[in-house]
């Protein structure tokens, strides 16, 4: 349930500079001596079958002294109740009766529960808790993880794991949506379930295209274009500042969502900005 909410995260519409067109970039400068880092463009989930990954990440990696999440230790995250449920909310207080027949069709199609059933369940359910149901519906049923698999070397390397924000940060996004935008989130996801796996299989061929300009491309046809300085600039923001000190320390090998490297907040732009030198790497 959760890699349907980070897919979405860094897949608004942003343009890259044609000089940089690659998924992976190597970061230096004088401050940080013979330190190198590494920042990797990740497609947070993608298709068993269509997995990409080339050996050249997992070289970095192993050359590296750290590597940094969004968040670490994803196969084994937990999400607190007390975060995903508010008893002063209740979702049918904000449809229509036709957004609710329509949730309720979903439900009982893929949810396989009755009215009665649904309501007992997700009475006070936060709209984020619906969304990432109705998102999931988007994945295939077998999936891997760019950030699971580089975690899993890093361990076997006995690798420093570090994070740039935590789960309730990421929630804490969503809280700072006013509720009718959360709710329209839900039915936009939910009215575009078909087009959502389209975009879903040509994203995966873009990715494995290594086209990093189409992929900050993608668009959700508005789906959370307007919160996009929410979901990317702002978190952006903050990464560099935690980004600083951590390469200080370590030779770093940052993973993060590919939407997150492009457009003038983008996390290559913000970087060079500080002074620091990019280089692309092609896989």
């Amino acid at each position: 349930m959760r890699w349907s909410f980070i897919v979405f995260l860094g897949l608004l519409q942003f343009q890259l500079s044609a000089q940089k067109q690659s998924l992976c970039y190597e970061i230096t400068n004088p401050q940080l001596g013979t330190k190198t880092s590494y920042l990797f463009g990740t497609m947070h989930v993608m298709e068993e079958s269509n997995f990409f990954f080339p050996k050249k990440i997992s070289k970095l990696l192993k050359k590296s002294e750290a590597l940094c999440l969004e968040v670490k230790d994803l196969a084994a995250v937990t999400i607190d109740p007390k975060l995903l449920f508010d008893t002063n909310f209740t979702l049918k207080q904000y449809c229509n009766s036709n957004q609710w027949d329509s949730l309720m069709n979903w439900a009982s199609d893929i949810l396989l529960l009755n009215p009665k059933q649904f309501e007992n369940t997700f009475l006070n359910a936060k709209p984020f808790l619906f969304l990432q149901f109705i998102l999931a519906t988007d994945l295939p049923k077998k999936t891997k993880s760019h950030e699971i698999e580089l975690e899993n070397i890093a361990k076997g390397k006995n690798l420093k794991v570090l994070e740039l924000e935590g789960v309730e940060a990421q929630l804490s996004i969503f809280d700072a949506i006013p509720i009718e935008g959360q709710v329209e989130l839900i039915f936009n996801a939910l009215n575009d379930l078909e087009q959502g796996k389209k975009n879903f299989i040509e994203m995966q061929k873009t990715y494995a295209n290594q086209n990093l300009e189409e992929m900050c491309g993608f668009a959700i046809k508005g789906f959370l274009e307007e919160y996009s300085v929410l979901f990317l600039d702002q978190r952006n923001k903050k990464w560099i500042e935690k980004m600083e000190p951590i390469m200080l320390e370590n030779a770093t090998f940052f993973a993060v969502g590919a939407g997150h490297l492009c457009g003038k907040n983008g996390l290559l732009q913000l970087l060079e900005q500080k002074g620091y030198q990019i280089k692309v790497i092609y896989l």
